[in-house]
């Protein structure tokens, strides 16, 4: 049965099973009912044909009029107009009723292809809920025993030739066997797709509601503390100028430079919790090339850590429509923590690359590395293995939503004594490269 891509909460009803989409069911069935038609003309030929049987074509070939006017009926109501969940079950029994047509002016019961009810009732099995499953059940048992008593018999004799039979037994079942495991498989794959793409997006929809709340703290934080910081580094640069006139003991200079030293401290931490990645495309910045982001990167790092960055890139790269500023925020993120993971006297490497139709920005420390339990929380929001005062626990949530947020991917491989490796993928249609020219 055929199934569609619709939103499987706007319009089902209690029957399909939850969760499921009517959409991916009913386009399933429509494929399947196609084949039906096909495998009637073609059965009904060989009967009449070959085997030279005595067939009420006119009836026959009715019944595969209306079942392919009702499968081109179903195509153009999923091409044009959203499906209702009830449609599923309506097809499966209108199909189930076809069948029984056909079976009574073909043998009925006796006929080997009365098997295929089987396969109505395992559809149903796979996307209806369990009453509008019994309901198929019941309607192809209670037609199947009904062809025992009501039918137009194949031969004078109510028997047909072993050799027809044997041949017919086989062919009913290897095609119900086939029916069955392909639709029914390919069904279920298509429905379970279709869950993990909604659970993706359900997930997503979590972090960007998150990054919300984020942002709002990080703005009202910001806005209410802005003065007062401003206000108490203002006083705390003319104590230490007053000290320092008076000639007064270098302790209360020191105290009034640590308070200055605090107030950046707490100036810096609003800055890391201030993100651009919510802005519109219409919001972006202009191109930044490789070059430009490195330098932009260096301005946020201390001299000592300039001198352990190694960058190494494969050749010259432009990012076109990317926010630089959300790119240098993702990246600053991943450098700062590999200078916090690694001794004082390690380098930390930078490498830009082309590959497999994207860029590919791999940060490596020389640290401990993680733990497994550890490698699994990273990236949940506010989770951080940093001393108090440290760290927020934001970073690589905030990096991992930069890569979602532009068609990206962001993961991390580290093992305990190896140190860490975190890799920013970003699609190569993001990013375009300048003329040639020799880096500096």
């Amino acid at each position: 049965m055929f199934v569609s891509d619709a939103h499987p909460d706007n319009n089902q009803s209690h029957a399909v099973r939850s969760g499921q989409n009517p959409r991916i069911v009913l386009t399933w069935l429509a494929l399947l009912r196609w084949l039906a038609v096909a495998g009637q003309v073609l059965a009904t030929a060989a009967a009449a044909g070959v085997l030279d049987l005595r067939l009420p074509l006119a009836p026959i070939g009715a019944v595969i009029g209306v079942t392919l006017v009702s499968n081109v009926a179903l195509v153009l109501w999923l091409r044009w107009r959203e499906p209702h969940a009830a449609l599923v079950p309506l097809v499966l029994l209108l199909d189930t009723g076809l069948l029984s047509v056909l079976l009574y002016f073909a043998g009925g019961a006796a006929n080997p292809f009365s098997l295929l009810y089987l396969v109505h009732v395992a559809m149903a099995v796979v996307a209806l809920e369990i009453v509008w499953t019994w309901i198929v059940l019941a309607a192809a048992a209670g037609c199947y025993l009904a062809l025992f008593w009501w039918h137009v018999p194949l031969f004078s004799d109510e028997s047909p030739p072993p050799t027809v039979q044997a041949a017919g037994q086989a062919m009913a079942f290897i095609l119900v066997g086939v029916l069955i495991a392909y639709f029914t498989g390919r069904v279920t794959l298509a429905l379970r797709k279709r869950e993990r793409e909604l659970a993706a997006l359900r997930e997503q929809a979590a972090r960007s509601e998150q990054l919300a709340a984020l942002t709002t703290l990080a703005a009202g934080a910001a806005h209410e503390l802005g003065t007062p910081l401003g206000t108490i580094a203002l006083i705390a640069r003319e104590l230490e100028l007053a000290a320092r006139n008076a000639g007064t003991s270098c302790e209360l200079v020191e105290d009034a430079q640590i308070i200055r030293q605090e107030v950046e401290r707490c100036r810096g931490i609003l800055s890391r919790m201030r993100v651009d990645i919510l802005e519109e495309p219409s919001d972006r910045s202009m191109p930044m090339s490789e070059s430009d982001l490195i330098e932009h990167l260096r301005l946020d790092l201390s001299d000592s850590e300039m001198a352990r960055l190694r960058v190494k890139c494969d050749r010259p790269l432009e990012l076109r429509p990317l926010p630089g500023r959300a790119i240098q925020q993702a990246l600053g993120v991943l450098v700062r923590n590999a200078f916090e993971a690694s001794p004082p006297e390690r380098a930390v490497s930078l490498s830009i690359e082309r590959r497999d139709a994207k860029i590919v920005f791999r940060v490596e420390d020389a640290g401990a590395g993680m733990p497994p339990e550890v490698l699994r929380r990273a990236g949940e929001p506010f989770f951080t293995t940093k001393p108090g005062g440290r760290g927020l626990g934001l970073g690589l949530f905030l990096v991992r939503l930069v890569a979602e947020r532009y068609g990206g991917a962001f993961r991390l491989s580290s093992r305990e004594g190896e140190g860490t490796q975190s890799i920013l993928e970003l699609p190569e249609a993001e990013v375009a490269r300048p003329p040639a020219e020799d880096r500096t």
